[in-house]
């Protein structure tokens, strides 16, 4: 082993040769700061720029130390191994002293042309820092629910829409619209900020208003990252909330990033062809809408109307064929108005 002073241990920058106590203090300080995600030992070294077989060895000794000193987690992915920081700070929770009353009186869309409504409207219970998730087909109401749940909030509360697929002109002609709603102020200022944001969202959360996100576009491949995602929002919220809208394969029943996407939520709704599921309701009072079906129209692509609750039709159980032919009862939607059902 060449002297801890040796000249030739640094070239250019870039560790050539040199003693073991060199190699383990790049290899600790990499890790203190954190530098990388999980990682194996070639990607560190080539973080570190070591190249040399014998300082490979040294880095691979130094990890095995953290290991020991519990600062890494060594886990292995068939054959390979790889590396992890271990994460050992924990945020108490003063849950003695707060306000066990921090539900917030949300308001859901419904329709404004003939009262009707969704049945879950009086029932969920949302409380602060809560993540509501609307997943849905292309084209099927994702957008119209976002925006009618800004209209019906953003007299209540301090809001913001963040969107991806921004065209001024376009929203605006929706808005006006929507004419149940004034989307003013008495100084002409509107009431809610609308903000174009197509990464990164965490950093735009407000923390204490309700924040609409529509949509998180996630590339293929890289769907299992939404958890992360809907992880760093929560954790920017306080008194707030946060409704994301998804992607949603039709023969899916969750949106774009699977179980992943339903593990933080609060609340969860499907958004198929005139129907809407409610996957998930952690918190609700009396009457439980966990599993029910609502069916809607939308008039002008901005406002629901005729919203009743749907049951998998008795004739095909919603498999929209009867003896290899198309079920006239449901016309091959597989449900049917709930008072058609039980009928």
């Amino acid at each position: 082993m060449p002297e801890e002073n040796d000249p030739k241990e640094y070239v250019d920058g870039r560790l050539t040769t040199g003693a073991y106590k060199r190699v383990d203090s790049l290899v600790k300080a990499c890790v203190d700061a954190q530098e990388l995600d999980r990682f194996d030992l070639d990607s560190i070294c080539r973080h570190l720029q070591v190249f040399e077989r014998q300082n490979r060895h040294y880095v691979s000794t130094s990890l095995g130390k953290l290991v020991n000193q519990g600062k890494l987690e060594k886990l292995s992915s068939g054959a390979h191994f790889y590396y992890k920081y271990v994460n050992n700070n924990k945020r108490i929770i003063n849950w003695n002293d707060v306000d066990s009353d921090n539900t917030l009186p949300i308001r859901w869309p419904c329709s404004h042309l003939d009262c009707s409504e969704f049945g879950f409207s009086q029932s969920i219970v949302v409380s602060q820092g809560d993540l509501i998730v609307v997943a849905g087909v292309s084209n099927m109401g994702k957008t119209t629910f976002a925006q009618n749940f800004l209209f019906e909030n953003m007299d209540a509360f301090d809001c913001q829409m963040m969107v991806n697929e921004y065209n001024p002109g376009k929203f605006k002609r929706r808005v006006q619209k929507m004419t149940w709603g004034n989307p003013f102020r008495e100084n002409g200022e509107p009431k809610f900020t609308l903000v174009e944001r197509h990464e990164d969202w965490k950093y735009a959360i407000e923390p204490d208003q309700v924040n609409i996100i529509d949509w998180i576009n996630i590339s293929d491949g890289d769907f299992y990252k939404i958890g992360g995602i809907m992880e760093g929002i929560q954790g920017k919220l306080r008194k707030g909330i946060a409704l994301i809208v998804l992607q949603k394969n039709e023969a899916k029943d969750l949106g774009t990033g699977g179980q992943f996407s339903e593990h933080l939520a609060s609340v969860y709704f499907n958004i198929d062809k005139n129907r809407l599921s409610v996957r998930k309701i952690k918190e609700y009072n009396g009457h439980n809408p966990n599993g029910k079906i609502w069916g809607f129209d939308i008039d002008g692509g901005t406002d629901f109307h005729f919203i009743r609750e749907l049951k998998p039709c008795p004739k095909c159980h919603s498999r929209c064929l009867v003896n290899k032919i198309d079920c006239l009862d449901c016309h091959s939607t597989g449900y049917v108005d709930r008072e058609l059902a039980t009928a």
